[in-house]
Formats: structure tokens, sequence, C-alpha cells
């Protein structure tokens, strides 16, 4: 075996786990009714799953809110002083502190996922160096 076929399997393992976290973010988004109503207000989802658009669009909604969290709490009030909803009308500061703290597990799959989701950016580039 030379490099490129570690190159490869090691892509090919990457795009499978990187498939398999944000498959497990994707049902828990889908399966839990609080975190959906927290984000659209009221019952819109209710019993009813969603369409892959707005799957993407809460994934990216929690990883900006965490993100900006991460730096500091503060910066996360300043973020929503200044614009008057993030992606959703729905979404304040509050809603956004009990997202952090109440849905970590949905964070984690996130940052799993998006650590394999790098992993291929350096697989494939490697591919290509190789």
């Amino acid at each position: 075996m030379n490099i490129k076929d570690l190159i490869v399997i090691s892509l090919i393992l990457s795009i499978i786990f990187w498939a398999v976290f944000h498959q497990i973010a994707s049902k828990y988004i889908n399966n839990n009714e609080i975190l959906k109503s927290e984000i659209y207000g009221g019952s819109t989802y209710r019993n009813k799953s969603m369409d892959i658009t707005n799957i993407e669009l809460v994934i990216t909604m929690v990883t900006l809110i965490n993100i900006i969290n991460s730096f500091s709490e503060k910066a996360l009030e300043n973020f929503f002083k200044r614009r008057k909803f993030l992606i959703f009308n729905n979404v304040t500061l509050e809603t956004s502190i009990n997202i952090i703290k109440n849905h970590k597990k949905l964070w984690f799959n996130i940052k799993i996922s998006m650590f394999f989701m790098v992993l291929i950016i350096v697989f494939t580039t490697l591919f290509w160096i190789y």
C-alpha cells in the first residue's frame, strides 16, 4: 500500500463518519419538539418532520450561536443588540442561551461532524498533492 491508498481510505472513512454524525444531528433536530418550538415559535413543526433546508438552517444557527458564545457571552449579547433576528424571527438572546444550555448533545454532534468535514478537506488536498 502506498500513501495515496492510505489517503483514499482515510478520506472514505472521514466521509462516512461525517455523514453519520451529521445524520445524528439532523435526527436530533427532527425529533426534538422543544428545540423546534424555541426556533420557530409555537407549533409550526409540531409532530411534523422538517425538510433538509430547515434542518441545515438550524445546524447553521446552532453553530453560529455556539461559536459566538465561545468567545464570550457578552459577544452574544452584542450580536443580538445589533441584529433584530438571527436567521429565524423567534430566536432572541434568551432562546439562544436556552439552546446553548439545553441542547449540548446537538452541539457535540455538530462539532464532531465539523471535525470530520475538516478531515475531508485535508485528505482531499493531500490526495491532489501526492
